[in-house]
């Protein structure tokens, strides 16, 4: 199924509706940090319609290429990944630095794995 764009152009994901299951790819993230730096406000609003119509079939099972491997595939994180591009767009919005923004996020998502290159690269594509 075509997504549009999520954190790169062209995404794409499988449904197989017999089982529930949805392989959401790049679409949703399971407990890393997103990678935003392909991104602009625009881009993201597409980024949260690609995650509805994921959340519309109503998957039982929602695969992340990006994810915790001891993670389960539960269908949270598409709330989950939602929340975290809102809490990106509503920050960066009023930081004023690079350092401020990474850090705010990391004060609002501090388990996430991999905050040195995604989360960096992201607040450097947008406060460069």
């Amino acid at each position: 199924m075509e997504l549009g764009h999520t954190d790169t152009d062209y995404t794409t994901c499988l449904h197989v509706p017999s089982i529930g299951l949805v392989v959401a790819g790049d679409a949703a993230y399971n407990d890393v940090h997103l990678y935003l730096a392909e991104s602009n406000a625009q881009t993201r609003r597409e980024w949260i319609d690609a995650l509805d119509k994921i959340e519309a079939l109503n998957p039982r099972a929602v695969v992340a290429s990006h994810k915790r491997p001891e993670n389960e595939d539960d269908p949270r994180i598409i709330e989950q990944t939602r929340q975290y591009i809102r809490d990106f767009d509503r920050l960066a919005e009023t930081t004023n630095t690079s350092q401020e923004l990474y850090d705010k996020m990391l004060e609002l998502h501090p388990n996430r794995v991999n905050p040195g290159w995604a989360l960096w690269s992201s607040v450097r594509a947008i406060k460069a």
